[in-house]
């Protein structure tokens, strides 16, 4: 287990970190990439070599065009996304019966299940 290192939302961050994770880390197995930068963590992989690349595997938040084309090319493992429809009218119903109760000391709270997409289901 490694520190978590922030890419600030920047590709070449990402890239940078990524590549030497690769190759420092004899023994890296997987890489759970919570923020922005997705293109340059798959650059990185591209990059790598193949017998290094095969034994990563890469879990990502939420899906954009690059973490779909990631997954359709195999170098995405999974991608763990929040349905913004479903998220938003939970929000606005959990919002609006805070209103409706306003004297209650009852906590609100709501579940939404995250999707999990993978490289069979794009």
């Amino acid at each position: 287990m490694d520190d978590s290192r922030p890419t600030h939302e920047e590709p070449q961050e990402a890239y940078r970190i990524v590549t030497e994770l690769l190759s420092g880390l004899d023994d890296l197995r997987g890489i759970y990439i919570a923020g922005g930068g997705i293109s340059g963590v798959l650059r990185a992989l591209r990059e790598a070599p193949e017998e290094k690349r095969k034994k990563v595997r890469i879990v990502c938040r939420d899906i954009g065009p690059e973490t779909r084309k990631g997954l359709t090319e195999g170098l995405i493992t999974a991608a763990l996304c929040h349905p913004l429809d479903q998220t938003s009218d939970e929000l606005i119903a959990t919002m609006v019966a805070s209103l409706e109760h306003r004297n209650s000391t009852t906590i609100l709270q709501r579940v939404v299940p995250f999707e999990i997409i993978t490289p069979e289901s794009v």
